[in-house]
């Protein structure tokens, strides 16, 4: 076993010492600025700014500049903006390239994620309500662990059931932690909403899940259930100012083959979400006799990360 140490009494530095100490000290992206931006010809503009490589080699930008022509597309399309650099053993070393990808990603090989462009279709020219930063590196300026899923489990927290409404013939378990029902093979707990018994007929439960905003708007939610047939899931989300905010996808969600995680999207530019406020999901669980539905778990996705 051998030890090395960098910076130490007499140390003759040499510059891969010194990208080895940020490429192993300190995480690769934005560290400020390259924000995204439209020109007059709407192709994407990339500003100024400061960055660091997954090789350990800081770079600047200290002029607004074009990194591609941008291409408007007929169907809509996401991409994400990346600078990628292979570091070379030549004088003066190699470029930080630039382009711009299909696709959301959060990581990309050789490089950062500068952002995203969420494109709706239709062959517009490219604006900048269209644009998402990623967030810059600096400890100081956010708490990474905000941008992590929030997991809330059955029986939910934060979550009022309205038995008082429910249909008279629906069996609800779940609603405590005492009720929870355990699926051995999948090893989850999870709640059900049934209608063992009964005329025929539609019959339902109504969940609201509370959450309060923090520094991110919620892009979307995963549901992990088990709906053999039939049954459904009719989920609406309500802003911190309590109105309807518009779902792109998703919902109603209807028949899984066993347990599944379906996901429901949030349009990215609708609804109010004032940090510190709440804001709820709002499940409308609906079986008819003999019908379930089984949910273990939702996740709430954040944005601007993409997913």
């Amino acid at each position: 076993m051998s030890q090395k140490r960098t910076y130490d009494y007499g140390d003759l530095v040499n510059s891969q010492d010194d990208n080895e100490i940020r490429q192993y000290l300190l995480p690769a992206g934005v560290y400020s600025g390259f924000a995204l931006g439209v020109d007059a010809s709407a192709d994407l503009t990339v500003g100024p700014g400061v960055g660091l490589l997954p090789d350990g080699i800081a770079w600047q930008e200290d002029t607004l500049f074009v990194p591609a022509t941008f291409t408007p597309p007929g169907a809509a399309t996401d991409y994400t903006v990346v600078a990628t650099h292979i570091d070379r053993l030549i004088t003066s070393g190699t470029a930080v390239e630039y382009a711009i990808q299909a696709g959301l990603t959060a990581t990309v090989a050789n490089g950062v994620v500068l952002g995203w462009i969420y494109h709706p279709g239709g062959g517009v020219a490219l604006a900048a309500t269209m644009l998402v930063n990623a967030l810059d590196r600096r400890a100081y300026d956010h708490v990474f662990t905000e941008t992590r899923p929030l997991e809330l489990r059955a029986p939910l927290p934060r979550t009022y059931s309205d038995t008082a409404a429910m249909g008279a013939n629906i069996v609800f378990s779940g609603q405590q932690a005492s009720d929870l029902l355990f699926d051995l093979v999948h090893f989850v707990n999870y709640q059900r909403v049934a209608k063992l018994v009964g005329p025929a007929g539609n019959e339902t439960l109504v969940q609201h899940i509370q959450f309060f905003a923090g520094e991110y708007r919620p892009r979307s939610f995963d549901f992990f259930v088990d709906i053999p047939g039939g049954a459904s899931i009719v989920v609406e989300l309500r802003d911190t100012d309590l109105n309807t905010v518009t779902l792109t996808s998703g919902t109603p969600i209807t028949t899984t083959v066993g347990w599944e995680t379906k996901r429901v999207v949030v349009d990215r530019t609708d609804g109010v979400f004032a940090s510190g406020s709440p804001y709820e999901l709002r499940l409308t669980h609906t079986v008819d006799v003999t019908q379930e539905i089984k949910l273990a778990h939702v996740f709430a996705n954040f944005y601007p990360y993409p997913l």
